[in-house]
């Protein structure tokens, strides 16, 4: 039976950054090892008959997941200082970066609009290399734990329109949905009728966010723009989160068949420009 789902909001490592070997709050189990997650990540592609996945990481940990599996679609996950201009530029040409995210910016108390992001931004709307950009918040605790810079207020997507008007070719998607500020993501994809989404972790991480979903996905339909909505898992170290973010759309009445085809699958072949 032919694939019907694509991914486009994974996450790959290597045993240097690999976090996992955590049982989430919903008791989701995490692979003890990097390349546990990544053989697990693969299972669960197959289970679910998932055609292809962005994925984002360091650069070395994509190119592991793209050599282990075709079906990997290879992005640049930032950091607090990013690859040089030339070699982003290099990469991009030599087909290794597909997608220019997920960009984490709210993580170190940025937003697209920072001057960092400039050229990289140019070099998209060149290359056609769509923009898959961090929206909404993060887990308990983050400031305190990892990110002292971030704030959920940077997650507004609000904040990124200027990006939009200034590069009016580049490809943007909104992850997660812009999560509590959905009612503002869903706002600015009737505005810029080229600009998508993905859910993210609002399928499966905790009941609040699933309430975000619902509430994003009914706003979406009535607003029509359900045809830019995309899946997107956002498994990071728990790959079963997959099954999870499946099964939970899946379960939404509301949805009718073929719009939960759109969300799954043709979506993302149409904004991705997959044959």
């Amino acid at each position: 039976m032919k694939a019907q789902i694509i991914d486009v909001h994974l996450h790959s490592y290597t045993d240097t950054d690999y976090w996992g070997g955590r049982t989430h709050p919903t008791g989701i189990e995490s692979p003890k090892n990097a390349d546990a997650h990544l053989a697990k990540t693969i299972a669960v592609m197959d289970k679910h008959q998932i055609e292809y996945a962005v994925v984002s990481g360091s650069i070395e940990s994509v190119e592991k997941y793209i050599l282990a599996d075709s079906r990997f679609i290879p992005g640049y996950m930032d950091e607090e200082e990013l690859i040089s201009v030339d070699k982003f530029e290099e990469l991009i040409i030599d087909g290794k970066i597909k997608v220019f995210g997920e960009i984490a910016g709210v993580y170190f108390g940025r937003t697209l609009n920072d001057p960092i992001y400039a050229p990289y931004l140019q070099l998209c709307e060149k290359y056609g290399v769509p923009i898959a950009y961090h929206t909404g918040g993060g887990p308990p605790m983050t400031p305190y734990s990892c990110c002292p810079k971030f704030r959920i207020s940077l997650g507004d997507p609000f904040l990124i329109e200027d990006v939009l008007v200034k590069y009016p070719k580049l490809k943007v998607y909104l992850m997660h949905g812009g999560e509590v500020f959905f009612e503002h993501a869903i706002r600015m994809l009737s505005l810029y009728r080229h600009l998508y989404i993905d859910l993210g972790v609002l399928l499966w991480v905790d009941p609040i966010v699933n309430d975000y979903a619902i509430r994003l996905l009914k706003l979406a339909k009535k607003a029509e723009v359900l045809d830019r909505v995309m899946f997107g898992s956002d498994q990071m170290v728990w790959p079963e989160a997959i099954t999870k973010s499946v099964e939970f759309l899946n379960s939404l009445e509301f949805l009718t068949e073929e719009e939960r085809k759109m969300i799954l699958y043709q979506n993302a072949k149409t904004f991705l420009k997959l044959e």
